[in-house]
């Protein structure tokens, strides 16, 4: 994840005038939210904690909610470029690669994700901020999965598999951060994603309704024959012609 870039001629570095280290501003004011409570806590408390000034503090964060989630945002922008990137022959095994990249990066920092989990539990409005996020990351897959087409039972396959998968990355997490001195729980990650991908995933797997593999070419068969002769007639050599060794 990048650092913010600087503006107005700051330099830097983790002094006062300088551009605040975004590690040092998220590990002080967790901190403080877990010490003195997050409606309590400041910016300019953070600020402090953090060793850097109330204005540098504000020009890089707008609000508290902005210093929880940072981390979170630029985790979000990673997805999005992957997924712009990812060659779209198998946009279910892309998205799912994606979820685990989102898991591996809660998982790989509890320090934070711990406290970051407790507090969302107990304050109402940091709850609606986590929901905005996940209805983000839906988008984003379901954009994805759905490719070009527009509706139609592929396209309600896409929306349903996004959340799909969204619900199951949840759920293994959220169980996890409950119990976080546990080992994380890969294999029941992807036990999640192997259920929650194996029926809306064979569907958008499939090809398109009337579409033929690349290559493949349809048989077509030409029949002659006088006005006159019986249908039945007609019918059988027809047969006849389709069998694999027929008179074509």
């Amino acid at each position: 994840m990048g650092q913010p870039t600087t503006g107005g001629g700051e330099a830097g570095g983790t002094g006062r005038g300088a551009a605040p280290d975004r590690g040092a501003v998220v590990a002080a004011a967790l901190r403080l939210f877990t010490e003195a409570g997050y409606e309590s806590t400041t910016m300019d408390d953070i600020a402090a904690a953090a060793g850097t000034s109330r204005r540098s503090l504000f020009r890089h964060f707008g609000s508290k909610e902005d210093i929880l989630f940072a981390e979170l945002d630029d985790l979000f922008e990673t997805v999005q470029r992957y997924l712009d990137a990812a060659p779209g022959d198998d946009p279910v095994a892309t998205v799912r690669t994606a979820a685990r990249m989102v898991f591996q990066r809660y998982a790989g920092d509890p320090a934070v994700t711990v406290p970051r989990f407790r507090l969302v539990r107990a304050v109402p409005r940091l709850r609606d901020r986590e929901i905005a996020m996940t209805a983000r990351y839906q988008r984003a897959f379901s954009r994805y999965l759905r490719g070009g087409a527009g509706t139609g039972p592929r396209a309600l396959a896409a929306e349903a598999l996004a959340a799909s998968v969204i619900a199951a990355h949840n759920h293994v997490l959220r169980s996890w951060l409950r119990s976080p001195e546990d080992p994380v729980p890969w294999a029941g990650f992807d036990e999640a994603m192997d259920f929650v991908t194996e029926s809306l995933g064979a569907l958008l797997r499939a090809p398109e309704e009337g579409a033929r593999p690349a290559g493949e070419s349809q048989a077509v068969l030409v029949a002659v024959y006088p006005a006159r002769t019986p249908g039945a007639d007609v019918l059988d050599r027809v047969r006849a012609a389709l069998e694999p060794n027929g008179p074509l």
